[in-house]
């Protein structure tokens, strides 16, 4: 369902991607995990700007289309995750967790993963009118749920705004943005993106 983009889109996914791999501070040895790669989009931004990357996915039609594009994608869900502890400095779910059943348990093991200091950046729809078209999502996710999921999984909430006002280069969080949208006859969707910092307290 998500696998094609047309171009206009690309390309802003492209410039979006690239803006979030600055939280990486251009230090090239950083390992980055894509939880839900589909395809590979944001693995293959990654890999041109010489970061070290895997991908994994539940898919095994995506987990084929990444591997097929020459990146490192694994068939796996957060419970079997092959990969040591602390071993990434930044993992990525780019509209995933509104698909995901229990997303604290998932998230729980993704964040033993983490190393301390290390980078997790989560998108998710807001209750935008098309949300519930889509019947494979779970629930969808508010600028106040995100920054409850930082308390539970004891992460520093470094930034939580709307896409478009990150690609603007500006943080809005108010739920009043969204509602706006939701008036507006037209599928525009309010998608959100939270960046969380893993604070070494926790292993402590």
């Amino acid at each position: 369902m998500y696998l094609f983009h047309n171009s206009i889109i690309t390309r802003i996914r492209k410039i979006y991607f690239a803006k979030l791999l600055n939280f990486c501070r251009n230090k090239k040895d950083h390992k980055i995990l894509d939880y839900g790669c589909g395809p590979g989009d944001f693995l293959d931004v990654a890999q041109q700007k010489g970061l070290i990357c895997h991908g994994v996915d539940s898919s095994a039609c995506s987990v084929d289309m990444a591997r097929a594009r020459g990146f490192d994608v694994v068939l796996a869900d957060s419970s079997n995750l092959p990969y040591e502890e602390n071993y990434f400095d930044m993992i990525i779910l780019q509209s995933v967790i509104e698909h995901i059943e229990n997303p604290i348990s998932a998230l729980h093991d993704l964040v033993k993963h983490l190393a301390d200091d290390g980078i997790i950046i989560i998108s998710a729809p807001t209750p935008s009118s098309t949300f519930w078209d889509d019947p494979t999502h779970v629930r969808p996710y508010t600028p106040k749920s995100f920054m409850i999921l930082g308390e539970i999984l004891k992460l520093e909430v470094i930034k939580i705004t709307y896409i478009f006002a990150f690609l603007m280069g500006l943080s809005i969080k108010s739920s009043l943005i969204y509602k706006l949208m939701n008036l507006i006859p037209l599928p525009l969707g309010s998608n959100l993106v939270a960046v969380y910092r893993k604070v070494k307290s926790q292993n402590e």
